[in-house]
């Protein structure tokens, strides 16, 4: 896969600033009050399609054998890392594509249900996808987390994302 086609396509409110949310609260004064609508419609939409990414992977991280454990937990860490980059991009406006967001896949907004919870489960189970994905030497026992236990957390983290981000207008 080239750089080239992990770029989002223009035009992208996620392409107009490095924060979304930032951009329209600093240009609220400027604008009428349809075209602020019209802004925050398009980072609905984004969060939506970022949610149903994660929903997808989650989808198909359940139908993995647990004999395949490399994938299935790659997947449901996936599944997770979306679904939190939804939340996000519906919190604070942060969005991002490269490597170095991984590490926010613990950073939940302060009225997060379970966040501590959330943060830290998540932060292992990125210790587990590095596990599978990189470490050719490792086996199931390795993980922090048997399948079945990460299917069990994704799912849990899956349906309260699900909760927060509807509870705030977001149609799923």
């Amino acid at each position: 896969m080239s750089i080239s086609s992990t770029k989002l396509k223009e035009p992208s409110i996620l392409l107009a600033a490095s924060n979304c949310q930032k951009m329209i609260r600093n240009l609220e004064h400027l604008l009428d009050q349809p075209a602020v609508d019209a802004l925050q419609q398009e980072v609905r939409r984004n969060v939506i399609q970022l949610f149903r990414l994660g929903d997808h992977q989650f989808q198909f991280a359940t139908s993995i054998d647990n004999k395949h454990w490399r994938q299935k937990v790659s997947r449901f860490y996936y599944a997770a890392y979306n679904i939190r980059r939804a939340i996000a991009l519906n919190d604070s406006g942060h969005f991002a594509m490269d490597v170095k967001d991984h590490k926010r896949i613990g950073e939940f907004p302060d009225d997060f249900p379970n966040s501590n919870t959330f943060a830290t489960e998540l932060e292992g189970l990125r210790d587990d996808r590095n596990l599978a994905d990189y470490n050719h030497d490792a086996t199931e026992n390795d993980l922090l987390k048997v399948p079945g236990d990460v299917e069990t957390l994704v799912t849990a983290f899956r349906t309260e994302a699900h909760k927060y981000l509807t509870d705030r207008g977001i149609t799923l």
